[in-house]
């Protein structure tokens, strides 16, 4: 039986659509989209996992928004751990510490990377 060089290749494109479909859909974005947004808006439970600030100065606030208030300021290299992560009604991705630096707060994802320590 031989098969022509279109039909392999619609077959593995079929496969590549079916598969990396749903693997696109399942993966929440860093920043939800502005249609989505009020849908995804909330904090959830998060693994805990250990981050560190990736900025000169980031500030913590007292919830999950640019405009709420400033209850600390942490420095680049600052290691925290998170507990939830949050996402608001503009569609940013925040996360929430809950120990470690003595602040329990919120920070912007931008300012932040996972650290290994």
């Amino acid at each position: 039986m031989r098969m022509t060089g279109n039909r392999v290749l619609s077959i593995a494109a079929a496969a590549i659509t079916v598969v990396v479909a749903p693997v696109v859909v399942a993966i929440p974005s860093a920043a939800a989209n502005e249609k989505g947004a009020g849908i995804m808006a909330g904090c959830t439970d998060w693994t805990p996992h250990m981050r560190g600030v990736i900025s000169g100065t980031a500030p913590v606030h007292s919830s999950y928004s640019g405009s709420s208030r400033v209850i600390a300021t942490w420095k680049y290299g600052q290691i925290f751990r998170v507990d939830k992560r949050c996402v608001n009604s503009s569609g940013n991705l925040w996360w929430h510490s809950d120990c470690c630096t003595g602040v329990k707060g919120y920070i912007w994802n931008d300012y932040t990377k996972v650290t290994g320590t």
